[in-house]
């Protein structure tokens, strides 16, 4: 009886030894490329942050995702994952499908939306990022299989590409409404001068502004601006042309 329970355990731990995670040793493609709905972008829409954004560790090396959606944009290679990964979790806990256009990324939110363009053919897709990868040093993105077959980094294993945050319709529109920028343009010596001026500079810098007096303080408006480096960018404009007391002001406290 000792004997047969020894062997039974020693059966039970080859099986565990030659078990892996994933049913195929090696990464391979599916036997038929994925169908014109496949190849579909991915439609963008308003999520919230989900699982899989906490720090983590691989081959010794620390990785920190970003907490928060922000504007993003990177160049590098992508590469593409399939057969060996399908029907396996994700690293925020869904299921991975080669067929549909998603991706891997290092640090990005999940899920995030990321434009993507093989800058080989120009050709471009947009895919949901909901898994974490690839981990080597010299690339920035894995593709699903379908991203990858419709942008042409299957046919070449590997691309440099250029990647893009986009977010919703809504949200962009959400936060133009919460916060916008204005140069503010001060130390002008009455209205009638600083209408002049802002006309001027509105025609030459191609600008909108309005004009405000408040405690004797005469000062021009420029804007709005999309954001705070669109803002600055004015404002450094204004500087070229010797309009030096400028600052940036934001629509929210």
């Amino acid at each position: 009886m000792l004997k047969l329970i020894i062997s039974l355990l020693f059966i039970i731990y080859l099986t565990a030894c030659t078990t892996s995670r994933y049913q195929h040793k090696h990464d391979s493609a599916p036997t038929r490329p994925p169908t014109l709905l496949e190849l579909k972008d991915a439609v963008v829409t308003s999520e919230g942050i989900g699982r899989g954004n906490n720090p983590y560790s691989i081959k010794g090396i620390k990785y920190v995702p970003h907490t928060q959606r922000q504007p993003y944009t990177a160049k590098g290679t992508a590469s593409w994952y399939g057969k060996k990964f399908h029907g396996h979790l994700t690293s925020n806990g869904e299921i991975y499908n080669m067929y549909q256009m998603s991706a891997a990324h290092k640090t990005l939110p999940l899920p995030s939306f990321v434009k993507v363009t093989n800058l080989a053919n120009n050709k471009s897709t947009i895919v949901r990022v909901n898994d974490r990868g690839p981990f080597y040093q010299d690339r920035i993105i894995d593709l699903s299989y379908a991203a990858a077959y419709k942008i042409g980094v299957y046919d070449t294993g590997t691309a440099q590409v250029h990647l893009e945050v986009v977010f919703p319709e809504t949200d962009i529109q959400q936060e133009n409404v919460l916060q916008q920028f204005h140069v503010k343009l001060s130390g002008i010596e009455s209205l009638e001068h600083a209408e002049e001026i802002g006309k001027g500079l509105s025609i030459m810098l191609n600008q909108k502004f309005s004009s405000s007096q408040s405690n004797n303080e005469v000062a021009l408006l420029f804007g709005p601006f999309a954001n705070k480096s669109e803002a600055e960018s004015f404002s450094n404009q204004l500087s070229v042309h010797e309009y030096n007391k400028t600052i940036v002001e934001s629509s929210l406290p």
